[in-house]
């Protein structure tokens, strides 16, 4: 299929999905919430409201490149390669809001230190404990979508993965058929189509086409739509949604999405290494977690000076401090503390060459490869 060393547009997708739902959180969830009172513009409201589609694209582009990483690795080296990559930079966004919280005194966003403890392990769901920054309720997904690749190692049946997706997909049709809060809460099958679609995608760009996997893809397709529709007629009250288009709206938007990564498995898209991928690879992750909380706190901070200036200029300060925060996390903590991490989970992987972020003047060499 795509013959470059790299899936430099999986990177990029992962920055525009963090920048939309940056969007969604300023310029529309802030105000629905009440936490934010200044509105955005009339014309960007209703894109504003549509970022929340980046998470969907986010589980696309998880499910496409877990299914990479546990592809020929034993279950502690992935265990290790997916510790390493999530809590380092997680514990620093668990801790740093928690301080901006009881710093500003925020009665909003009060957070205890016993809540502070439990969200150190990215489910505090599992105790009923509330998430630190309601961002993170995502981390959670992913982790059971984590847990469940863990099993099929663990068992060895990632040879028969494509016979798992459609068990997951199975379930997720009964859902949405007549939900279920178990199957919900552990096993995802609400977000398992965009999941399997990512997987699928992988899979056809190693494997090819085939009538099993077009036919899976059909199906996680068809089930994404059904949930994408239904979940914004739940949000905005059916009659209220279908005359504001959001159904709609979020249809195309998955249409969309697949049709990129359609793009990308055919060779249709491809895209070279620049600073602008390589930063959106490396900094999405800090930004997500960051920029929620304490992004509404440092907008609403009781400053005259600082609440004199353009609603739009503080937004543009504070994701850029959200911005150099995050390298500055990247740099001085999550890197070496992920390497340090993978070798204690890990032992092995000292005695292997540990992957390092890409820069675009040090391309990887092993085939199809994207942040993992």
């Amino acid at each position: 299929m795509q013959p470059v060393s790299r899936f430099h547009q999986i990177d990029f997708l992962r920055g525009l999905a963090c920048l939309a739902v940056v969007a969604f959180h300023f310029l529309h969830r802030g105000q629905e919430g009440g936490w934010l009172t200044e509105r955005t513009w009339p014309w960007l409201q209703p894109l504003a409201a549509l970022g929340h589609m980046g998470v969907h694209l986010f589980f696309m582009i998880s499910g496409f490149v877990i299914l990479m990483s546990a592809e020929g690795v034993a279950v502690r080296g992935f265990i290790a390669s997916r510790v390493s990559r999530l809590f380092p930079a997680f514990w620093v966004g668990v801790l740093l809001t928690a301080l901006v919280a009881w710093g500003s005194g925020s009665q909003a966003f009060a957070v205890t230190p016993m809540q502070v403890l439990v969200n150190l392990t990215m489910v505090p769901h599992w105790f009923r404990v509330e998430f630190v920054d309601g961002a993170y309720w995502s981390l959670a997904v992913e982790l059971q979508f984590y847990l469940m690749v863990i099993a099929l190692l663990h068992f060895g049946q990632m040879r028969r993965v494509e016979w798992w997706i459609a068990a997951w997909l199975l379930l997720s049709s009964v859902n949405a058929l007549r939900p279920m809060y178990p199957l919900e809460f552990w096993l995802a099958v609400r977000w398992a189509p965009l999941f399997a679609a990512g997987m699928l995608f992988y899979r056809i760009s190693r494997k090819g086409w085939n009538g099993q996997r077009y036919l899976l893809l059909l199906w996680a397709f068809s089930l994404s739509l059904w949930y994408g529709w239904s979940g914004a007629i739940g949000a905005k009250l059916g009659r209220e949604a279908v005359a504001l288009g959001l159904p709609l709206q979020v249809v195309l938007c998955l249409v969309l999405f697949h049709g990129v990564f359609l793009a990308i498995i055919s060779g249709r898209w491809t895209l070279r290494a620049s600073p602008v991928v390589h930063w959106f690879g490396v900094l999405t992750y800090p930004v997500y977690l960051l920029h929620q909380n304490i992004g509404y706190i440092a907008l609403v901070a009781p400053l005259a000076a600082w609440q004199a200036l353009d609603f739009h200029l503080r937004v543009l300060v504070v994701m850029v401090a959200v911005v150099g925060v995050s390298w500055a996390v990247n740099r001085w903590i999550e890197r070496p503390l992920s390497r340090r991490l993978r070798v204690l989970v890990d032992p092995t992987a000292g005695q292997r060459a540990l992957p390092q972020p890409q820069r675009p003047s040090q391309p990887r060499l092993r085939p199809q490869a994207a942040s993992r």
